[in-house]
C-alpha cells in the first residue's frame, strides 16, 4: 500500500483529498497510480487512513479515505543532535533516523563540523532534509512526521541538554559503555538527546560543556564508528533498550 501525506489538513474518514503537487508527480508519473488502488494517507502528526484513488491525472491525485489505521508513532521521543558532517552524509542519516524512529532532528556546527555557512544554502539544504525526512516517513509507514531544524551553533545547542536523558557517544570514553547506562530505568515520560559528534570528534572543550550540561559520554564498542554509523547505531541501541525495538515496545 502506497503511502502519502496530507499535513495541513485534519483527516476522517469518507474525506475526498488531493494530494500535494509533489505527490502527485510522484503517484501519476512514478507509481502510475490509477483510480481504484489503495493507498494511505497520514496527517503527520499520528493518524494514517485507509483510502482510495477516485481520480489519477497528471494534474490532479484524489482520495477518498475510508477507515482509521492502527499506525502508532514512536512512543520515546529520541531529539537527534547530529554535527554537521562533508558532504552528502548527512541525508544518509536523515534517512535512517526517521526510518528507526527519530523525533526530530537538529544539525550542530560544531569545532570540527563543515566551517563555512551561508544561509540561504542552509536553507536549501534543510528543505531537502525535509523532504528527505517525509519521504523515508512514507517509505517506513510512519504516520507522524520528525522535524529537521535549521543548523544551530554549538554553544546554542548547550542550554537545551538538561531537559533531557542527554547521551554523547565519545571515542575517548574507555570506561562507560552504552549498554551499561541503557540497562538503567528511564522515566516514563522521560525523553532522549543523543548528540552525536563531527567526524574529527568533539574537542575537550566541547565535552567539558557537554558534561557540565548533564550530558552522559558512552562508548559504543571496541571499534571506531564513522559519524554516519554512530548515529544510527546508537538509535538502534536505545530504541531496543527503552523504545519501540524493546520486548515490550514490540508487544505492545
Amino acid at each position: 500500500m502506497f503511502f502519502f501525506f496530507k499535513e495541513d489538513e485534519k483527516l476522517s474518514a469518507g474525506q475526498k483529498v488531493a494530494l500535494d503537487s509533489d505527490d502527485i508527480n510522484h503517484a501519476y508519473r512514478v507509481l502510475r497510480l490509477k483510480g481504484g488502488e489503495e493507498v494511505a494517507v497520514a496527517d503527520g502528526r499520528g493518524r494514517a487512513f485507509s483510502g482510495e484513488v477516485v481520480t489519477a491525472r497528471s494534474d490532479r491525485v484524489e482520495i477518498v479515505l475510508h477507515r482509521l489505521l492502527s499506525l502508532e508513532k514512536p512512543a520515546l521521543r529520541i531529539d537527534l543532535f547530529q554535527s554537521l558532517p562533508k558532504s552528502g552524509k548527512f541525508d544518509l542519516v536523515v534517512r535512517q533516523a526517521v526510518e528507526l524512529g527519530i523525533h526530530s532532528i537538529v544539525p550542530v556546527i560544531s569545532e570540527r563540523s563543515v566551517p563555512h555557512r551561508d544561509r540561504r544554502q542552509e536553507e536549501k539544504r534543510v528543505r531537502r532534509w525535509q523532504n528527505i525526512a517525509r519521504s523515508a516517513a512514507a517509505q517506513c509507514r510512519r504516520p507522524d512526521l520528525p522535524s529537521v531544524e535549521m543548523p544551530c551553533d554549538f554553544t546554542s545547542a548547550i542550554p537545551r541538554v538538561a531537559r533531557y536523558r542527554a547521551i554523547v557517544p565519545w571515542e575517548k570514553e574507555k570506561r562507560v559503555a552504552m549498554a551499561g547506562v541503557l540497562q538503567e530505568s528511564l522515566p516514563a515520560g522521560q525523553d532522549v538527546l543523543l548528540f552525536i559528534g563531527p567526524e574529527g570528534g568533539f574537542s575537550d572543550a566541547e565535552m567539558e560543556a557537554l558534561r557540565g550540561a548533564g550530558a552522559r559520554t558512552v562508548h559504543l564498542g571496541p571499534r571506531i564508528l564513522r559519524t554516519e554509523t554512530a548515529a544510527a547505531a546508537a538509535v538502534v541501541m536505545i530504541q531496543a533498550a527503552w523504545g519501540d525495538l524493546s520486548e515490550k515496545g514490540f508487544s505492545s
